[in-house]
């Protein structure tokens, strides 16, 4: 059940699909539920039309199915999904590694830093959200400078699956900051063009990774 928060915002499809994809990320509304749109009406103080248009978008990207007889609902995340993500990120991941080690300059390592004191930041205030979205975008970074759209375009249709994944982890300081430290010699294997090193260390924080998200799905779901 939503419970009722004052939030003044412009009555815009984009706005409130916005509103609804931070709460889905960061649990407010758990996988398997249902969306009523008198609950985000009321939440949100927008009309009903504007969110029937905001659920397709969600639906698009995978955060929602829309069914005639159950509404709109929070997939469940299966664990043969999760299995197809994980072995995706594995193939685009070290591959896209491997191209930008012979790529990178100056001004992304600062852009990784920054990103990667972000997510310190974060865990320091128990801002988990914040904190997935950072991790998340360590990678899209890296993602994003291997100059391959396509390859780009299929991570990024990834990236909800992965979040929607991390919704059921436990909430561990260990955890978080294994995957910062990670993120920490990935980096510094790049600064000094360590390709085998960097694929390395790639490839066991997206297998450490993966498997703590199955079994936290796992547990949640069995």
């Amino acid at each position: 059940m939503i419970t009722k928060e004052t939030i003044k915002i412009k009555t815009t499809t984009d706005q409130i699909a916005g509103y609804s994809r931070k709460a889905i990320f960061s649990g407010k509304f758990l996988p398997g539920s249902r969306l009523k749109e008198n609950e985000i009406s009321e939440w949100l103080g927008v009309s009903r039309t504007p969110i029937r248009e905001a659920f397709r978008i969600l639906e698009s990207e995978g955060l929602v199915e829309i069914n005639s007889n159950k509404g709109v609902q929070i997939p469940l995340i299966k664990k043969e999904e999760l299995d197809e993500v994980c072995e995706l990120r594995i193939l685009l991941e070290v591959h896209c590694i491997r191209k930008y080690i012979k790529m990178f300059n100056e001004n992304d390592f600062q852009k990784m830093e920054d990103i990667i004191i972000k997510t310190e930041y974060a865990i320091n205030q128990k801002d988990y959200f914040f904190y997935f979205n950072q991790s998340i975008n360590f990678h899209v970074y890296l993602m994003s400078h291997c100059k391959n759209e396509l390859l780009y375009s299929a991570f990024l249709n990834a990236r909800n699956s992965i979040r929607c994944a991390q919704m059921v982890l436990d909430k561990s300081q260990k955890n978080f900051r294994d995957s910062i430290n990670y993120h920490k010699e990935i980096l510094q294997a790049i600064k000094e063009r360590d390709l085998d090193r960097c694929v390395k260390l790639m490839r066991q924080h997206l297998d450490d990774n993966c498997e703590m998200m199955k079994r936290n799905v796992g547990k949640k779901w069995s």
